[in-house]
């Protein structure tokens, strides 16, 4: 909330005509706002109309749902809670807090916060992927960059022959030892490696997702999630959970790294914490693949049982 009035310009862009996921329908945008002003907070299924279509996916939206979106989108509303998987929509001005800065930056204020927020939390980054997702701002925070670079406020730094831009005060965070001691187990959206040629650049990780692929095509799994040891990806694990028995089953355990004993002692923890996570009861290991494969099948099933074994 401390950020809202950043996210004004993408808003009011909305509002002048730039499209979001659908086209816009300002008949049933006026009828949904009347509705919500004169009835309190609404969801989608509080609307009537028919779908679109025949099919009942993911993104066959009935119009409602569109236009509660789009007028979420341009800021007329704002979700209040969540109700199971549905969103719970109101007017903005009956939500946003009334002490909450709502005056839209200027482009100077605007190129500069979105600088500072993607340098403090990703460390260095170029102007494209700092602009990542925001259509037509590459070039102004290509020329705010030089201003802060020459205000002091930006270093250059060059990494594997790739000029970068970090924060003054990066030293600061390159001072932090990162811990071998556990695995982080990352989403495949993660910041770290949503933008997947940075992550190649910077981290020699070549990742997909697969779950669009048909089968035969996979590498690694259906959804499999980046393993994060130390400051480099150590591989990747494609898992899945049987809600009703509780086990969390590893389909395929993939290795990047040849110091398995070390690593594998570093991702029990954090596989435990992710049973946990996911309300599991049970691990079951079902392959293991990458430099795991120079290992024997003896020692493989060891490692299986190792790593399914319950904590002490």
């Amino acid at each position: 909330m401390r950020d809202y009035r950043f996210s004004l310009p993408r808003k009011h862009a909305f509002i002048n005509g730039e499209q979001h996921w659908h086209a816009k329908d300002p008949k049933l945008n006026r009828l949904i706002l009347q509705r919500i002003k004169n009835e309190g907070p609404l969801q989608a299924k509080d609307f009537d109309h028919a779908r679109s279509g025949n099919n009942s996916g993911w993104w066959d939206w009935k119009p409602a749902k569109k236009a509660l979106e789009q007028l979420f989108m341009e800021g007329e509303l704002m979700v209040t809670k969540r109700q199971g998987f549905q969103k719970v929509y109101d007017l903005s001005e009956r939500v946003l807090p009334s002490d909450i800065n709502a005056r839209k930056p200027n482009d100077d204020e605007y190129h500069q916060h979105l600088i500072e927020l993607y340098l403090s939390a990703n460390g260095l980054g170029t102007p494209e992927q700092i602009s990542y997702l925001r259509k037509g701002m590459k070039t102004g925070i290509q020329k705010h960059c030089e201003h802060m670079f020459e205000d002091g406020q930006l270093i250059k730094v060059n990494v594997k022959q790739q000029n970068y831009y970090a924060l003054a005060d990066v030293s600061k965070l390159l001072s932090k030892l990162l811990s071998r001691k556990k695995v982080s187990i990352l989403s495949p959206f993660d910041n770290l490696l949503i933008q997947r040629k940075r992550t190649l650049e910077l981290f020699n990780f070549d990742y997909k997702i697969e779950c669009y692929l048909p089968s035969a095509k996979r590498q690694y799994g259906y959804f499999s999630l980046p393993l994060l040891w130390g400051q480099s990806f150590a591989g990747r694990m494609d898992a899945k959970i049987d809600r009703k028995t509780g086990i969390l089953d590893i389909v395929n355990l993939h290795l990047e790294t040849d110091k398995t004993e070390e690593f594998l002692s570093a991702l029990k923890p954090s596989l435990d914490a992710f049973l946990l996570f996911n309300q599991g009861q049970a691990i079951t290991v079902q392959q293991l693949s990458g430099e795991l494969t120079n290992c024997s099948l003896a020692m493989q099933n060891i490692l299986k049982r190792k790593l399914a074994s319950p904590s002490v």
